[in-house]
């Protein structure tokens, strides 16, 4: 595209579903690493596991709970745009098929 062109308006950014996506990620590792972590934290044994298990427990909390709030904005946003896109109106009536 020349630089002397506009750009396209109707150009959408990937951004909600980068943010769902990357929430979802962020659900899924918390709940593998968790799994992970309880299960080394049962066999290990020990105040050191347990002060690491603590420690970890907590960040894997945030990190789901940050996961799942990301899932919902995206999810929102997503939904946002269709309804946005649906009611348009006459935007599209002069489109060659």
């Amino acid at each position: 595209m020349p630089l002397s062109e506009p750009p396209n308006p109707e150009h959408k950014s990937n951004n909600a579903m980068l943010c769902f996506c990357i929430g979802a990620g962020l659900a899924a590792l918390s709940w593998f690493l968790g799994v992970g972590s309880a299960f080394s934290a049962a066999f290990a044994g020990g105040l050191a596991s347990a002060a690491v298990g603590v420690v970890g427990g907590v960040a894997l909390i945030f990190a789901a709970f940050s996961g799942v709030i990301l899932m919902a904005v995206g999810a929102i946003w997503i939904l946002i745009r269709v309804i946005a896109d649906q009611s348009g109106g006459d935007r599209y009536k002069d489109v060659q098929r």
